[in-house]
């Protein structure tokens, strides 16, 4: 068996453990199957294999993550669903691709995404001092910028970040997408775009500059989910008529080149990785269950939600925390037999 076959095997092992319903919500499979079609092999294969090959070191990550999913009851915090899995992803990219990884989320957010940023090892910096940490390889580094809620200055800000950072590639995780209408849904079919930071905005620049793109998301309604838009309408409750009145439905309309699907889209940036990890033989940047949980648990300081349970408790989408690091270890296990057989 050649490397190639094996890393694909391997992939095939992520993508199933990542898009396993263990808390039964009943879309998962439709989604992964509708998403699973539109590419060529297992889904974590192609996104991490394009991510090896388009990012250098150096080069800029955009990573577009944060839902204040409450904007009523609770305007200032969102879910755990995310954040803790885009500052995973974040800290592998930087150790396996050498990234700056750059995390775009709401202005309210920006503060208690950080302290889930360093429960992961990561030292929050402005961007222009990413690159010297790169160069001295002695700090992980990260960025996290707030993004505008207004769709003007979101095109602004997507053309100055676009401008002056030149990523080589935009991650959006559980990250909610405009429908046709530029409506961001719940998954009850309600409104939730005033207060959301548009950051389709990055995707659609991207797309235009050719910048690879991909999407996370585990129901329907987030930023990549158009390319499986017609699946959505067909399959998923309020996929084609939404309850908020606009005349659409919750699926998004801004498409991205890969997207992956995953029961809790924390699990997704899991798999990648753990992918990653394994196609630069660096176990180091495996999703390991204790840093893991050092993150979930900062997640209950920061104030972040469970959107299911609507419980500040370190679970997420109605698993709890020790679901969610028997995930992190089965597929840090998953790599390390797989480095073990094949040295």
């Amino acid at each position: 068996m050649d490397k190639v076959e094996g890393f694909r095997l391997l992939a095939a092992r992520l993508d199933r453990l990542m898009n396993l319903d263990i808390v039964c919500r009943g879309a998962i499979e439709t989604l992964y199957e509708a998403a699973a079609k539109q590419q060529d092999g297992p889904m974590v294969w192609t996104a991490a294999k394009n991510l090896v090959q388009r990012v250098m070191p150096g080069d800029a990550v955009l990573i577009a993550t944060g839902w204040v999913d409450q904007p009523l009851v609770d305007p200032g915090h969102g879910e755990t669903d995310g954040p803790p899995g885009a500052v995973t992803l974040a800290r592998a990219l930087r150790m396996t691709c050498k990234a700056r990884p750059i995390i775009l989320t709401d202005a309210c957010l920006v503060e208690a995404t950080a302290r889930l940023a360093r429960a992961a090892g990561l030292q929050c910096v402005e961007p222009e001092h990413l690159q010297y940490s790169i160069t001295m390889n002695k700090l992980l580094t990260v960025s996290i910028l707030p993004f505008p809620e207004e769709w003007n200055e979101a095109q602004k800000e997507a053309n100055r970040l676009f401008s002056e950072l030149s990523p080589a590639a935009c991650i959006a995780i559980e990250r909610g997408g405009m429908n046709e209408q530029g409506i961001i849904h719940n998954m009850a079919g309600k409104d939730t775009s005033a207060t959301q930071a548009k950051l389709d905005a990055i995707f659609r620049q991207a797309r235009e500059a050719g910048v690879l793109s991909l999407g996370i998301g585990d129901g329907g309604n987030e930023i990549g989910m158009a390319n499986i838009a017609d699946c959505i309408r067909a399959s998923i409750p309020f996929g084609e008529k939404c309850s908020c009145g606009c005349g659409g439905g919750i699926a998004p309309a801004t498409p991205v080149d890969i997207l992956m699907t995953a029961t809790i889209s924390n699990w997704g940036c899991y798999g990648l990785a753990a992918m990653l990890g394994a196609m630069t033989n660096m176990p180091e940047a495996l999703p390991d269950p204790e840093r893991e949980q050092r993150i979930l648990k900062a997640t209950i300081s920061a104030g972040f939600h469970d959107a299911i349970y609507g419980e500040i408790c370190g679970s997420v989408d109605g698993a709890a925390m020790p679901v969610q690091l028997a995930v992190a270890q089965l597929m840090e296990e998953a790599v390390l037999q797989y480095m073990k057989r094949n040295p």
